[in-house]
């Protein structure tokens, strides 16, 4: 697949387009002009130099051949085979002329298939192939070959080389097929008088009781004389000759040649025809503002759904005020790790600028140093010059599926954290959650959807995908069903920034702890659409960026597993009535995803989810390299293992273990898809022990409390030194 990725690459660079490459099973390599589509077979046979002859072939007509009918009356569609061969000699010329380093690999490879026997041609006699033919194979297997020609076909060989238009081309295309029908017509002519003859020889055979073996003789050349069309090879003045073009009553038809090189090709390839690769994409274009619900639209939907009233406060149940309570204890008592985020950012960045600062004459004379005239030049003043830094944003992609539900309070924590630390330091931020739950909520603001409307009815993931703006081959984001809800926002000020992380807190905390409220409808747990989360941040960036004047994006995602499978428009066609129509597929093994914009195709797709989200993360960073996406990743000590495996590089496992039995946290090296990569012990993300011993503690009891506290502390200390990096 790597090898497939270079050449498509070459075959990009060669034809100084964005072509779209694709390899698939089929035999040989061909080029669409009008939908400028280069379809490679699988080669993984071939040699590097007969992998970039063929590429450079197929690019030459990518350059230079037109989109046109070039078929008339005069020009046949069964003249193909003429054509064909005149516009491969044309092509590869003006390849070569644009790229002279192509001489060496269109030589070569030819050579090497032609040892290989491609063009069927060992222990043949040349003379007797068509002219085509042997124009074919005098350009492609070279002039060293020496094929024969006669001096009045040497001029077709020289017009062959001299074409520099597609009109050359089919005016000589035209000359050789007519030549090549006469040929046939007089082989035809000859055939009966030929039978004649060898009848009239049998009479006389059967009348005559003896003759001369010197008539014999006579008899026996004038029958192979009058039955053969070739000559021998140094004879080839005769102009009648010259026209049969050896084809020995259709011995080598032709365009033979090129018909054999071309099943020979499919040699090279090693593919199962029966399961090609299927391009995916994502969509051109989507609809943000019905997917992406802003946080004004969010906590407003949740004031509506406000259940304080309800509440009973006598109910041994946790109320909002107690949680309420429980909130602000986390927060004042998690300021000293914001401070501690905000001290290591700004000593990080203050390193960063001091690294990148340098020193510069203002060319105004310092007077304090003009005593210094004698032994001193340089009296000018000096100032320090500090580079910009660059803009910084931040986005936050929370994992709101139903797996979370015992680790989502620990983790809104993190995100509480995080969030206040990039308000404090003013850093852009936006906190999403991915959900497929809100459509309960636009149901019940929808008067004509009002009446299925369940504040209590649990939609989980029956419904997530709909046949509804499909596209062919195009990934598929289910509008109105997929949806990523924004929490948190820095474009809020001080009060309702407050409002929204206590809202937030709200919904999480429901979850880990029996309250006497429900989940806002709208808000609950749904399955793990992380992959449409990933796609989107395609059209999130951009909008992001230029709101916020930014150069650098990083992208938080906190998440406890796997993405749901993702769907993409599937061409099915009808062998019935031969129409097409486009369904809902499953992206699975056989899929690979091609980014038109950058120009890069990916392996393909595994059926194991995690290669999927590591797959549309690797197009997002190739998309916009300025953007890191960090992973955090919340799993139980039992999954640590499967999870490098799929996730980074199982060689340091043994590093990573050891780290997580210290820190029941581990950064993971190498990781695949994400810039940075965190494993968060989820039993341990939600211990909070804080030194405390009673007053008449023994020494041995202070210091195994102390060191429990230590070790608690010891997994944020070690993530968010590593985050930080990132920001800074």
């Amino acid at each position: 697949m790597l090898n497939q990725q270079i050449k498509g690459n070459l075959a990009k660079l060669l034809a100084t387009e964005n072509l779209v490459v694709e390899h698939r099973g089929v035999p040989t390599a061909s080029f669409d002009v009008e939908r400028r589509v280069l379809t490679l077979p699988k080669w993984d046979k071939a040699s590097n130099t007969v992998y970039d002859m063929l590429v450079g072939h197929e690019v030459g007509h990518a350059l230079f051949t037109p989109n046109e009918d070039w078929s008339s009356d005069e020009l046949p569609v069964k003249a193909k085979s003429f054509v064909n061969v005149v516009e491969d000699v044309r092509i590869e010329k003006l390849m070569k002329r644009k790229y002279p380093g192509l001489r060496k690999s269109f030589a070569g490879g030819y050579a090497e298939l032609n040892a290989l026997d491609f063009f069927e041609i060992e222990d043949k006699d040349l003379t007797k192939f068509s002219l085509i033919d042997r124009i074919n194979l005098h350009f492609k297997v070279g002039a060293n070959a020496l094929i024969p020609f006669s001096d009045n076909e040497k001029v077709y060989v020289q017009r062959a080389e001299q074409t520099e238009t597609f009109d050359d081309v089919l005016d000589l295309a035209k000359e050789l097929y007519n030549l090549d029908v006469e040929v046939e017509q007089s082989i035809q002519e000859q055939i009966p008088a030929q039978q004649d003859e060898e009848g009239e020889g049998e009479d006389e055979q059967e009348t005559q009781t003896e003759s001369s073996s010197e008539s014999q003789d006579d008899q026996e050349y004038q029958s192979t004389d009058s039955g053969s069309t070739s000559q021998s090879n140094d004879q080839w003045d005769d102009e009648e000759d010259d026209l049969d073009c050896g084809t020995e009553g259709g011995e080598h038809s032709s365009g033979s040649t090129q018909d054999s090189f071309d099943e020979k090709a499919s040699s090279l390839s090693s593919q199962n025809y029966g399961n090609d690769t299927t391009y995916v994409e994502i969509p051109d274009a989507v609809n943000v503002d019905k997917i992406v619900v802003d946080w004004k639209k969010v906590h407003s939907w949740i004031d509506q759904n406000n259940q304080e009233e309800r509440i009973d406060p006598y109910d041994s149940l946790d109320s909002y005020a107690t949680v309420d309570a429980a909130y602000k204890e986390f927060r004042d008592s998690n300021k000293k790790e914001v401070n501690y985020l905000v001290k290591e950012f700004e000593c990080k960045k203050s390193a960063a600028a001091y690294a990148r600062s340098s020193t510069a004459r203002t060319g105004v004379l310092d007077t304090t140093k003009l005593h210094t005239y004698k032994y001193n030049e340089d009296l000018f003043k000096r100032v320090s010059v500090v580079p910009d830094g660059k803009n910084h944003g931040m986005i936050f992609i929370i994992d709101w599926s139903g797996s979370m539900q015992y680790e989502l309070l620990a983790t809104v924590k993190q995100l509480l954290n995080l969030s206040a630390f990039c308000r404090k330091v003013q850093i852009p931020f936006e906190v999403y959650a991915f959900t497929n739950e809100w459509q309960i909520a636009e149901r019940a603001q929808d008067p004509e959807l009002s009446d299925t409307y369940d504040r209590h009815h649990w939609y989980g993931n029956q419904s997530y995908r709909n046949k509804e703006n499909l596209e062919a081959n195009k990934i598929q984001i289910p509008e109105g069903e997929f949806h990523l809800i924004n929490f948190v926002s820095s474009r809020s000020n001080a009060k309702e920034f407050e409002k929204q992380c206590r809202y937030l807190f709200r919904e999480a905390y429901c979850y880990t702890h029996r309250t006497t409220y429900y989940p806002t409808p709208g808000l609950g747990l749904s399955g793990t659409p992380l992959n449409e989360a990933v796609i989107m941040l395609n059209y999130i960036l951009p909008k992001f960026k230029r709101e916020n004047d930014l150069q650098k994006v990083n992208v938080c995602i906190l998440t406890d597993g796997e993405a749901n499978g993702s769907a993409y428009g599937r061409t099915i066609y009808n062998h019935r009535t031969g129409e097409t129509h486009v369904s809902l597929g499953r992206i699975h093994s056989n899929c690979s995803l091609r980014d038109r914009k950058t120009g890069i195709v990916y392996a393909n797709f595994d059926d194991y989810y995690t290669g999927n989200t590591n797959t549309f993360i690797d197009q997002v960073r190739d998309r916009f390299p300025e953007v890191n996406i960090i992973g955090f990743r919340i799993l139980p000590a039992k999954k640590l293992s499967e999870f490098v495996s799929r996730s980074g590089s199982y060689e340091h496992y043994s590093e990573i273990q050891k780290q997580w039995k210290k820190t029941k946290s581990a950064i993971i090296p190498f990781p695949k898809g994400y810039s940075a990569l965190y494993a968060i012990s989820s039993k341990d993300l939600e211990e909070e022990n804080e030194f405390d011993v009673a007053t008449d503690a023994t020494k041995g009891q202070i210091t195994k409390a102390f060191k429990k506290m230590l070790k608690s502390k010891s997994t944020n200390k070690v993530l968010l030194n590593s985050f930080v990096d990132h920001v800074a």
